[in-house]
């Protein structure tokens, strides 16, 4: 006991022992309970005050990256699990740097560190702090030995209009490397809610307005590609991200935190796009500059392309649509000849000649046999085994005459080139005798009238598409319309792969008659049938459906319409479309309307639209026109 004097003192000897030794044996067993670190050499204590000191004169708390780590919006979290943010209640982003860097550097050190390594480490290098390991922390191993990061990339998968949670595409990150063992492993990060519902209000509602439990899973990469590219039929859009070593160990380390976190999705406010995002701005803060209404996959694409991020990009292409753009750039005769071939298994013929236009056609035409072949497979319509046998055929006659020739993306589709996604809309329209100013808000969506040549069919996505009409006379104002959402699929059929085309929406329409042309209704709309690619140029299409409509009282509807879609030289479109309605508004007679719609893209960021309308009801007909300056930002 070194350095320590034991004093007893009692009223007689034989009180004074025992009590002398039960005070030795009380210190005995209390020295032995303390750590054999602390009995050697203990720790100075730690001024953590000096470094929040520190990080408040250089308003750290303010940090773009700081900003990003705890996903914040305009100051306010995103993120209200108390275990990812130290400060609730009162959470701000001055009160968590400080608390966090006092649980980093306090009693708790060890767990700390572990459970918040992304700040660590940003924090100790901005800050120049004391190092602490984390080769204790044993799941953030697991973690970087399981899903190593040598590369990181974001991931598009394109739009699934028949899926509500899926109509703006999918966003998520790929992390891909070496692991210890020295094999190589690629796996997803993903942020998601479970959407497998066929009740759309509600699934708007608790997406939007309650929020819905968000899941945040590492599944390996190969999964996700069978998922979308195979099962789903999308196309998958690689974005390898231009990254420092550090930058890497950042993002890999907040995922991490992610992982152990709760976190509410919410469809407009926190989505897959919103969580990739804030993981990105650790390596770029300015993805989080600007105020955005929505984040959407999309979007982040062409932010991370806009601040020089992407290194390089690739696309998985679904067989589907490997077989439709190869069929485009061949004779229909020849298309027949392929898919007879590759349905009895009989290879394509070589090129008689050597021109380079009969080469081209006949490297084409074997690659649409590959892609055929493929399709049979992704819809079981052929064994695996099958498949393998007739897919190496091709590969030895593709090696043997067109080793020289590749297929290139088209780099039209790429989301990086797509239009913006949202829009404003200022125009004049003429209804019901009367003139009008017409003001027009489509916060997050796409109308078939609109430039989809980055697609690979045309479409229509809107979401609170939104329209008010001011009375030139009276400056009497009033809702044209609002639509909760509405989708068109209009999707070519073809012999190789088929396709259906399709319509549905929800809101708050006129609908084309005379008797009150001003008055409006609640409606839930589908439609289905088929389109036809006539040309390069020119869809026809026919959709037969209805609906249930609400005005004063619900009425059924039936409403079969037939288009045509003619994509013009100049950057214009004309969108023709004739309907019948068997009783709008609920009313006994029914009426037919002719709508033509003429744009010219005027450049990436504004648009013209002419639009001219006729309804026929008993007899009588009416007009209505409009023209409109639309910009997209």
């Amino acid at each position: 006991m070194s350095g320590l004097q034991l004093v007893c003192k009692g009223s007689g000897f034989r009180a004074a022992f025992f009590s002398c030794l039960r005070a030795a044996l009380w210190l005995a067993c209390a020295w032995s309970l303390v750590p054999a670190q602390a009995q050697t050499s203990p720790e100075p204590a730690v001024d953590v005050s000096a470094w929040q000191a520190q990080a408040e004169r250089q308003d750290l708390h303010r940090s773009e990256t700081w900003q990003a780590l705890l996903h914040l919006r305009d100051g306010q979290a995103q993120i209200l699990d108390d275990s990812f943010l130290l400060s609730l209640p009162e959470f701000s982003s001055q009160r968590e740097l400080k608390a966090t860097l006092a649980h980093l550097y306090g009693p708790q050190s060890t767990q700390a560190v572990c459970r918040f390594p992304a700040r660590y480490l940003w924090l100790q290098r901005t800050l120049n702090l004391p190092p602490l390991s984390l080769a204790h922390c044993q799941t953030l191993q697991e973690f970087i030995a399981r899903a190593p990061a040598e590369r990181i990339s974001l991931v598009f998968a394109s739009e699934n209009l028949s899926q509500p949670s899926s109509m703006m595409g999918h966003l998520f990150l790929k992390v891909a490397g070496q692991r210890p063992d020295g094999t190589e492993a690629a796996h997803a990060i993903a942020f998601f809610t479970d959407a497998a519902t066929a009740n759309l209000p509600k699934l708007f509602y608790d997406s939007m307005v309650v929020g819905k439990q968000g899941y945040f899973v590492l599944t390996p990469f190969q999964d996700e590609v069978q998922l979308y590219a195979v099962d789903e039929q999308r196309s998958l859009w690689e974005y390898e991200l231009q990254l420092d070593a550090f930058s890497r160990q950042l993002m890999q380390a907040h995922m991490h935190e992610l992982r152990q976190t709760r976190i509410t999705y919410f469809f407009q406010d926190y989505n897959c796009a919103t969580l990739v995002k804030h993981i990105v701005a650790l390596a770029a803060p300015q993805m989080l500059d600007g105020r955005e209404w929505w984040t959407t996959p999309k979007g982040v694409v062409q932010r991370a392309q806009a601040v020089g991020l992407v290194a390089s990009s690739t696309v998985t292409t679904p067989s589907r649509w490997r077989v439709r753009t190869l069929r485009d750039g061949l004779p229909t005769p020849q298309v027949d000849q392929v898919k007879e071939q590759v349905e009895q298994r009989a290879l394509p013929e070589a090129a008689t000649t050597a021109t380079a236009t009969d080469i081209q056609q006949g490297f084409l035409a074997l690659e649409l046999a590959r892609a055929y072949n493929s399709h049979l497979l992704e819809q079981k319509r052929i064994a695996r085994s099958d498949w393998q046998a007739y897919a190496t055929q091709l590969d030895e006659v593709r090696q043997r005459d067109y080793a020289d020739l590749a297929l290139h993306t088209d780099a039209h589709k790429n989301p990086v080139n797509a239009p913006p996604e949202r829009q404003i809309s200022l125009g004049w329209q003429r209804s019901g005798g009367a003139q009008h100013l017409r003001l027009g808000l489509q916060p997050v969506s796409h109308a078939l009238v609109d430039d989809n040549r980055q697609l690979f069919s045309e479409s229509e996505l809107r979401l609170f598409d939104s329209a008010w009409l001011v009375e030139a006379h009276s400056g009497r104002v009033r809702l044209d319309h609002f639509t909760l959402y509405a989708v068109e699929s209009l999707l070519p059929r073809e012999a190789m792969t088929g396709g259906l085309s399709g319509r549905f929406k929800i809101g708050v329409e006129r609908q084309p008659q005379l008797r009150s042309p001003d008055k409006k209704a609640l409606l839930v709309e589908g439609a289905g049938g088929y389109t036809w690619r006539l040309s390069d140029d020119l869809d026809a299409f026919a959709l037969l459906g209805g609906g249930w409509g609400y005005r004063q009282q619900g009425y059924l509807y039936a409403m079969p319409s037939v288009g045509m879609v003619v994509r013009e030289v100049f950057d214009m479109k004309t969108v023709l479309r004739l309907s019948q309605i068997s009783r709008p508004l609920g009313q006994q007679h029914s009426s037919r309307e002719l709508s033509l719609s003429q744009v010219k893209y005027l450049d990436a960021q504004h648009s013209l639209l002419l639009e001219w309308r006729r309804t026929w009801q008993q007899g009588r007909s009416a007009n209505e026109g409009m023209v409109v300056l639309k910009r997209l930002f």
